[in-house]
């Protein structure tokens, strides 16, 4: 079953370790000048195309939502603000994002394991622990609000009052460097946060061995985890960025929103997500894929992509016999 835990000694995590030695080992092999490190072939999609893309994408989203959508609804959004409150208006708004985001496009990204989808899978030997979701979701629930309500406190506290000014929305600029600095500020923390979370052994057994009971996730148990990692590896990593840069709460609720759907896209067990499936084979090897984008995985030698994928070993071998 997908949700049962790992032992701690099996025979596939003894061999899951041998084969990330190997790896470190054939990452590190020789004397290597600092650009032959970076611009390794199999590391150049993740750690640039993936980052880039991720940058272009999200910066794309915030200037159509900055230039179509929100302006028509600045008198409105101004009006409730007034109406409710501050914190009232942030808390239902951020309730509202979280729903639509998580539980609507989460839970339709939740549909083809639901229905034992064999096509697109990435894992396709594991089937869904119907029982394991149900059991998940009281955490998952509780992780939702605590986050939701712990986020929007944060922003309310730190923020400027002129972020929340939707007369003056960010320029192009502005949201250029925000997108930047909220990505790869996310990307450092979230991986070094991880990482902690796994080679530390009293850390990974207290806190983080409860997300990896998942070995093949689904989309909606993408913060089915500790709350005290919930809080450090989740909700911070998106904090820090826009508390920063004291940026705008519109820009900051469309980064929020995609945010959500990231993490259940990675957490769905198909290629419909955006990662080309690195963190589904960091459920499945758990000792690799520790960031978001890959880019802070090539710099340490542990990214990897799962069989199957896009630029996977496996792959350009077979691309390459064919040619």
């Amino acid at each position: 079953l997908s949700a049962a835990p790992p032992p701690p000694a099996t025979s596939a995590a003894r061999s899951a370790t041998r084969q990330h030695r190997v790896d470190m080992a054939s990452c590190s092999k020789g004397p290597q000048r600092m650009a032959d490190t970076i611009f390794r072939r199999d590391m150049l999609g993740p750690s640039f195309g993936h980052t880039a893309g991720s940058l272009t994408g999200l910066l794309l989203v915030e200037k159509l939502a900055m230039e179509f959508v929100l302006p028509p609804l600045a008198p409105i959004l101004n009006a409730l603000e007034a109406s409710w409150g501050r914190a009232r208006f942030a808390m239902l708004g951020a309730i509202l994002i979280g729903t639509v985001a998580y539980w609507g496009i989460g839970g339709l990204l939740a549909v083809p394991a639901c229905l034992r989808v064999k096509h697109w899978k990435i894992q396709v030997n594991k089937e869904l622990d119907f029982s394991g979701l149900f059991a998940s979701l009281p955490l998952v629930i509780f992780n939702f609000i605590a986050g939701n309500v712990v986020y929007t406190l944060a922003l309310l506290a730190l923020l400027p009052d002129s972020s929340f000014d939707f007369r003056s929305l960010p320029s192009t600029g502005t949201l250029a460097r925000d997108v930047i600095a909220w990505l790869l500020l996310q990307e450092m923390s979230f991986f070094y946060v991880h990482r902690f979370f796994h080679e530390n052994k009293q850390a990974y057994s207290a806190i983080h061995k409860l997300h990896h009971t998942w070995t093949a996730p689904i989309s909606l148990v993408a913060i089915y985890c500790h709350p005290l990692e919930h809080m450090v590896a989740n909700v911070g990593p998106l904090l820090i960025g826009p508390v920063l840069c004291g940026s705008h709460v519109a820009a900051i609720s469309v980064f929020l929103f995609l945010g959500l759907i990231h993490t259940t896209a990675v957490h769905s067990g198909y290629w419909i997500c955006d990662d080309n499936g690195m963190h589904d084979e960091h459920h499945r090897k758990f000792n690799v894929n520790y960031g978001v984008t890959g880019l802070m995985d090539s710099w340490y030698c542990t990214y990897k992509l799962p069989p199957g994928a896009v630029g996977a070993p496996q792959v350009r071998e077979a691309t390459a016999k064919a040619e």
